[in-house]
């Protein structure tokens, strides 16, 4: 039985990515396929590729956070003490988001951030590192909670 290498953080995203180009490829023959029984077989690759994304995105040991992120990059704002501070939103979860601006923000500082296809959400900041802002979300309401659900399964499923 073949063994499986561990993957390396830095090395994550980039196989993540790669996986999401080789969907996107794979999705675009199926398009174009006319018979019925290939048709079923490249879905079936389909859905294979997407369990490897999941996979690979998923949280690894010694994260903080537990739940599946989606990378992006969101131009958004968030608002401190009434003043909006540009920001970008470098990956999601439903526990939170990875934010990037040029204000530091002090752990444990509430802010509201615009997530666009949920609006604004209270987060908490639960760490300011080098690469940004890690925030946890306080409150999301229902439809919050279904929107941000919404986004990470058409990030993996497309």
């Amino acid at each position: 039985m073949k063994s499986t290498p561990s993957l390396r953080p830095e090395q994550s995203k980039p196989l993540s990515e790669g996986l999401a180009d080789l969907q996107t490829s794979v999705e675009r023959v199926l398009g174009t396929i006319t018979d019925d029984a290939m048709a079923a077989e490249v879905a079936g690759i389909l859905h294979e590729i997407s369990t490897l994304r999941l996979n690979v995105d998923l949280p690894g040991e010694g994260d903080r956070r537990k739940d599946l992120r989606e990378p992006r990059c969101d131009i958004s704002i968030f608002k401190i003490d009434g003043q909006n501070v540009d920001c970008a939103i470098q990956d999601l979860s439903i526990g939170g988001a990875h934010i990037v601006a040029d204000l530091p923000v002090a752990p444990n500082t509430e802010i509201a951030l615009n997530i666009p296809e949920a609006g604004a959400v209270t987060a908490r900041v639960v760490r300011q590192t080098d690469t940004g802002v890690h925030v946890q979300f306080e409150a999301l309401t229902d439809p919050q909670i279904i929107a941000i659900t919404e986004s990470l399964q058409a990030h993996y499923t497309k």
